[in-house]
């Protein structure tokens, strides 16, 4: 009896032991080789922010609306915010944009977080808008079965904007500067 313990627990400690990479993480890893090669490098770096991904990002089951780098940099994102970010930027279904072709204009796609949706709109010859965001670089995610397409803009709920943007710079006479060392924001003393 000593012995069969022995042996399933020994049998045990070298599974459970051993890293087993799953199926849904080699998914992610390609999906965001893809996200790389299209340059979509701020949104793979939000995603990597992450200590543990969301079990729904980790599905596979996912598709992603990525704004590009541009609009990412303009933008607050805070690490109390970045799961809403991204999972407000997800449909937790792969779609491509073929299937985004068979959808009636103004139809409601949940979102990856809760409350959260997305009216996607069809103005003919693949010109697709979801809520304030156009789609503008298609199907960049081939390599797995997590889909992502590139969008326009940071994806706004609710006429609000999801988080706030950083107000542009001031810029008189060729000379850009920050808001805040601008003359017109000196404190009066």
């Amino acid at each position: 009896m000593g012995i069969l313990y022995f042996f399933f627990l020994a049998v045990y400690l070298l599974f459970t032991s051993q890293p087993i990479t799953p199926a849904n993480q080699t998914e992610l890893h390609a999906a965001l080789e893809d996200m790389r090669s299209s340059s979509y490098h701020g949104f793979v770096i939000l995603l990597q922010m992450l200590n543990s991904v969301p079990n729904s990002i980790r599905s596979g089951n996912i598709t992603f609306l990525m704004p590009n780098d541009i609009e990412l940099s303009n933008s607050v994102i805070t690490p109390d915010s970045l799961d809403e970010f991204l999972l407000s930027h997800s449909v937790p279904t792969a779609l491509l944009l073929d299937d985004f072709a068979h959808l009636p204009t103004g139809t409601v796609l949940p979102t990856s977080y809760p409350h959260k949706t997305i009216n996607v709109r069809d103005f003919g010859r693949a010109n697709f808008f979801v809520n304030n965001a156009k789609i503008v670089k298609p199907n960049v995610c081939s390599s797995s079965t997590i889909k992502c397409h590139g969008v326009t803009s940071i994806i706004m709920f609710n006429h609000d904007s999801l988080l706030p943007r950083r107000p542009p710079p001031v810029c008189k006479d060729l000379d850009c500067n920050p808001p805040e060392s601008s003359p017109h924001n000196v404190p009066n003393n």
